[in-house]
């Protein structure tokens, strides 16, 4: 199936970063692949792109500039999915780098689970630590991420939960797979300015089109949040998007037990968790009072040898006062004299 990577960038450096990745990302390009790209960057900066580093046919690179538009995730997004002519397209920010074989992972994903409307995946940050698995709602049906962002240095990457896979209520939109005819006939919220169309686009894949997004935990990236846009006024789209949520959950049991069923097991993860901590801390302070313990009889110990080498010393100190106040001391000082005199005379020779 043919593949086109969709990427909005401004940015150079992060640019040709995630061409760098997407070789091995994908075991074999084909004709009908392409990498588009919408540009809002500098006549300047568009002079640094390295179009070669991503894959390439025939030794011509898949990477093109398909439009230049001021930035806009959903508007910009839905322009390129029209300009697209491949089967499936990929939602990806350019501050992605792409694990190998993530692709092939993500396809294979899609293709056995047709009733899935898009794959989404495990990401982490440059510093090693969970980025993204999955999104959520809070209380008050905001988007949350899954197991995050307070808990995020206390999860190894390696952990049983991170490897579940399944249906989900959300994936975040940085990297994003799915049929293009999907995203054609349900495309981004345009209304939406700097975040929320992703998770919006979910909930009204499931609602208009019946099929969910999909959690695949092989699909793996780095991705830094927020890299590229920096801090934003979220606000006033994470509250469209509670709005949305809130009338799907109350209306739609599937995606509600599916929130239920992810909580659930998230409750079950940090329950286990906390009891791991909490028998690691008593461990901890079984060990530290062992060294205590251990440090008391020691400074006991050391406090006996130092009180025995503190009376050794006043016996010594007290014997040689007596030596010097005694009578034998001073009338013997004329002969010491002269032995010492005696042996500054001749005792060199």
């Amino acid at each position: 199936m043919a593949l086109s990577c969709l990427v909005i960038s401004r940015t150079p450096a992060l640019l040709n970063q995630l061409l760098t990745s997407l070789p091995t990302a994908r075991s074999h390009w084909q004709a009908g692949d392409a990498i588009l790209c919408s540009w809002n960057g500098t006549s300047a900066a568009e002079t640094e792109l390295r179009p070669e580093l991503g894959p390439c046919l025939q030794g011509q690179p898949l990477f093109r500039i398909a439009q230049r538009l001021p930035y806009h995730f959903a508007s910009n997004m839905n322009g390129l999915a029209r300009l697209a002519t491949s089967e499936l397209v990929l939602l990806v920010n350019d501050d992605v780098v792409l694990d190998p074989g993530s692709l092939d992972r993500a396809i294979q994903a899609l293709h056995h689970h047709p009733d899935a409307a898009l794959v989404g995946g495990v990401l982490r940050t440059s510093a090693g630590r969970l980025g993204h698995a999955g999104v959520l709602f809070d209380g008050r049906h905001r988007p949350c991420n899954r197991c995050r962002p307070e808990l995020a240095p206390l999860i190894p990457l390696d952990s049983q939960e991170l490897q579940a896979s399944g249906a989900i209520p959300a994936v975040t939109g940085a990297l994003m797979l799915l049929r293009r005819a999907d995203l054609l006939a349900v495309p981004l919220r345009e209304s939406f300015q700097h975040c929320g169309e992703d998770i919006a686009l979910c909930l009204d894949l499931r609602r208009q089109l019946g099929k969910s997004a999909y959690l695949a935990s092989a699909v793996t990236a780095i991705h830094n949040e927020k890299s590229t846009r920096g801090p934003t006024a979220d606000a006033a789209d994470l509250d469209a998007v509670a709005t949305i949520a809130a009338a799907q959950l109350a209306e739609d049991p599937g995606l509600l037990a599916l929130q239920e069923h992810w909580l659930a097991r998230e409750a079950d993860w940090l329950t286990g968790l906390a009891l791991q901590q909490y028998a690691a801390t008593a461990a901890a302070e079984r060990a530290l009072a062992d060294l205590q313990h251990d440090l008391q009889q020691r400074l006991a110990h050391w406090q006996q040898e130092r009180d025995t080498l503190i009376a050794e010393r006043e016996g010594l100190r007290q014997r040689l006062l007596a030596t010097w106040a005694s009578t034998s001391w001073r009338l013997t000082r004329p002969l010491r004299l002269l032995g010492r005199l005696g042996h500054r005379l001749w005792g060199h020779k």
